[in-house]
């Protein structure tokens, strides 16, 4: 069976994507819950216009998301805190903390999710951090961890 679908769904396609699935799941699952429309003329030409304007929006994004990466790309964010003897923090340096810096540095808003740490940095040391933009665009920066001077 033949349908056009008004939702993008996981593993079938996307939003006004003409696509063939078993005739239960489109009768039963797909027309019912309005996830699926007849793929009549009307509804072609409807969905082609939507597909058209989500198209030049994600194109949007992607442009705007290189603009970012432009910025971002072999940044190097330095960051101070106490330390012991095997240079191990007392703190960490989380996501949080990275993307506040690129805020402070760039003026560019990132979402904590879009920082790619395995886990809090808890040494002292320069590590390499991706950070995700949009799709495949990503920007690679620098994060210094150096140790607090005492005062005397």
């Amino acid at each position: 069976m033949e349908l056009i679908l008004t939702e993008e769904i996981e593993n079938l396609g996307e939003l006004g994507e003409v696509v063939e699935v078993a005739d239960g799941y489109g009768r039963n699952y797909l027309l019912p819950k309005g996830l699926a429309v007849e793929p009549t003329v009307g509804n072609k030409r409807r969905y082609e216009k939507v597909r058209r304007e989500i198209s030049k929006k994600k194109e949007e994004r992607r442009a705007h998301a290189r603009d970012i990466a432009d910025k971002l790309d072999g940044l190097t964010l330095t960051f101070v805190r106490k330390a012991q003897e095997e240079h191990h923090l007392y703190g960490s340096v989380r996501t949080g903390d990275i993307v506040e810096s690129i805020k402070e540095e760039t003026d560019v808003d990132l979402e904590e999710a879009s920082v790619k740490l395995d886990g809090p940095i808890e040494k002292l040391g320069q590590f390499g951090v991706e950070v995700g933009l949009y799709e495949d665009i990503h920007a690679n920066i620098k994060v210094n961890v150096v140790e607090e001077e005492e005062e005397e």
